[in-house]
């Protein structure tokens, strides 16, 4: 009996992980939008900010994930989130160290670290914007998610493992168990919080302050306030004089909706 497909040509138990996976890209995407857009208030961003440069290949990886899984090519996802991280950190780093050279000039102070594949330089960045009680907690995230998705990048016996688990299974491309496709999207939105905590510490602080933080003082209703440190940033701006009368209220629900 032939096996009957959604509308999208997929199987209907993969319909639902996969349109997670597309909300999390976009999700991802939006805000990496408004980082760079937010920042184009510093008059040289355009010209010597390395965001400027790249930030369009954030974007081109976040979207390709969701395409990618949707071909069944979650291996090659898996690779795209090692992207988001290295060049994460690699954007923040560079920043801090000497935000206002020129872009030429930034090319040539750190053409090592910039050409080199390990993020140690992680530990040279600020984390200003997380409590010093979770910034050791967050580098550690950062590491165990490079780990995980560099397992994907060369030949490792992990992805060896992970492929005959696989094939004894009857997994096909196309074909992934729903599980699988839940797997690589709780990998995907660690990744790519990670990234965002990262770029937030790349730009001035009121980016940060500017997306989080709506009007009226309310928390921005978005996906990654799940994540515990995104929400730790958030909670850096309850100063704000347009929260101050339903803080109590604003802090519980930060405090809910903290997933990961």
């Amino acid at each position: 009996m032939q096996e009957e497909l959604s509308p999208d040509g997929l199987p209907p138990e993969l319909v639902e992980p996969i349109r997670q996976t597309g909300f999390l890209s976009r999700s991802y995407v939006s805000s990496v939008a408004f980082i760079a857009a937010d920042t184009s208030g510093d008059p040289k961003y355009g010209s010597d900010h390395i965001l400027y440069f790249l930030y369009q290949d954030l974007i081109q990886s976040a979207l390709s994930i969701s395409t990618l899984v949707t071909q069944g090519l979650l291996n090659v996802a898996r690779r795209e989130l090692r992207f988001l991280i290295e060049a994460s950190v690699k954007i923040t780093h560079v920043q801090q160290a000497s935000y206002i050279s020129s872009i030429e000039e930034k090319l040539e102070l750190f053409n090592k670290e910039l050409r080199s594949p390990s993020i140690s330089i992680k530990k040279e960045i600020k984390l200003d914007l997380l409590p010093h009680a979770i910034q050791a907690s967050f580098d550690g995230e950062l590491g165990r998610i490079y780990g995980l998705t560099s397992n994907y990048v060369h030949l490792t016996p992990t992805q060896i493992l992970h492929s005959i688990e696989g094939a004894k299974a009857g997994v096909k491309p196309g074909r992934e168990r729903p599980e699988d496709v839940n797997e690589l999207n709780r990998l995907a939105e660690r990744a790519m919080a990670a990234s965002l905590v990262l770029l937030f510490h790349s730009v001035p602080s009121w980016v940060a302050g500017d997306w989080l933080v709506n009007s009226d003082g309310s928390s921005i209703q978005w996906h990654f306030m799940k994540s515990q440190y995104i929400a730790a940033i958030d909670e850096e701006f309850d100063y704000k004089h347009e929260r101050q009368g339903t803080l109590s209220h604003i802090k519980a629900a930060r405090a809910r909706n903290v997933d990961f």
